[in-house]
């Protein structure tokens, strides 16, 4: 099985998806994955050729039918979400209310009402000059379920097996939601990026809890430790506290938003940021295989 590694974070903003596009561009054969598929800013970081994209159908809402519907209004008493509005006389359905329970279909008397299929996103792959990355965008104002989150990632490990890459590297998305439960959930490990500041080891502590649950290996990495030295000690000890394993910090690099707004971070990425997160690739990179070989029931060193 490839080695399959999740990038996350607690909060937003700790340069998750930065370090995530440096460390895909010293992968050995990787497939990309962005699960952050309500901001997915991965593509971003790397020139690419969008090879194929497809509509992704999260799930069914209801639909009126206006020849059989009488407006007796037992659909709209009976909805919990007030999806059925009444427009120029007619009963419609708000598709971004409805949550598709299908009970409006039950209680109908005169059976006008069903269930179709609702697309609420697209889901991508594109070509980079490092392996593919599958990506999606979330519609808007749509619910992020983890569903689109789970259709990334198994076309990420098709795409693996099929070019038999050397690792599935994903960008999950921040927080500790159902998207981000998705994004971790049977991966041989997570790097949790987080920052030296009060909230950034709140919610680092909050997601560990997560990741204890889920019986994840998790490692953690310090993103600009200079902004706050201090800190650094007070992560250690709530990393060792968590039962996870603080594997070394990265500086912080004024140049790196515009590198990647710009998207040259990987061709101009500054010296001191890159050979900071080379090294802690390899570390990465190791444990992924060992956890990988302990979840294949093998032995850890073989």
């Amino acid at each position: 099985m490839t080695p399959q590694i999740t990038v996350v974070s607690g909060k937003g903003g700790t340069g998750k998806t930065t370090l995530t596009a440096l460390w895909g561009s010293m992968a050995d054969r990787p497939v990309l994955v962005d699960a952050d598929v309500d901001a997915s800013n991965l593509p971003l970081a790397y020139p690419r050729e969008l090879r194929e994209q497809h509509a992704f159908v999260g799930r069914d809402v209801a639909v009126v039918n206006e020849q059989l519907c009488k407006n007796c209004g037992v659909c709209a008493r009976a909805c919990r979400f007030d999806a059925f509005l009444e427009v120029e006389g007619r009963v419609r359905v708000d598709p971004l209310a409805c949550e598709g329970c299908t009970l409006c279909t039950l209680m109908c008397p005169l059976d006008a009402i069903t269930m179709k299929p609702h697309v609420s996103g697209t889901w991508s792959v594109s070509e980079t000059g490092f392996g593919p990355l599958v990506h999606a965008q979330l519609g808007i104002a749509e619910g992020n379920s983890g569903k689109l989150v789970t259709q990334v990632r198994r076309v990420g490990e098709k795409l693996a097996d099929e070019r038999a890459a050397g690792v599935i590297l994903v960008d999950g998305p921040p927080g500790i939601g159902c998207q981000t439960t998705a994004a971790m959930a049977g991966a041989s490990l997570v790097v949790l990026v987080t920052e030296p500041s009060a909230s950034g080891r709140h919610d680092m502590e909050r997601l560990l809890s997560v990741t204890n649950r889920l019986g994840v290996v998790a490692l953690v990495v310090l993103n600009k430790v200079d902004l706050a030295p201090a800190e650094e000690a007070l992560i250690r000890t709530a990393v060792s506290r968590m039962g996870a394993e603080y594997i070394g910090s990265l500086p912080f690099i004024q140049e790196v938003p515009g590198l990647l707004a710009s998207g040259t971070l990987i061709s101009e990425c500054p010296r001191a940021l890159r050979e900071a997160a080379e090294g802690l690739w390899k570390v990465i990179l190791e444990r992924a295989l060992v956890a990988e070989r302990v979840q294949q029931g093998e032995p850890a060193h073989g």
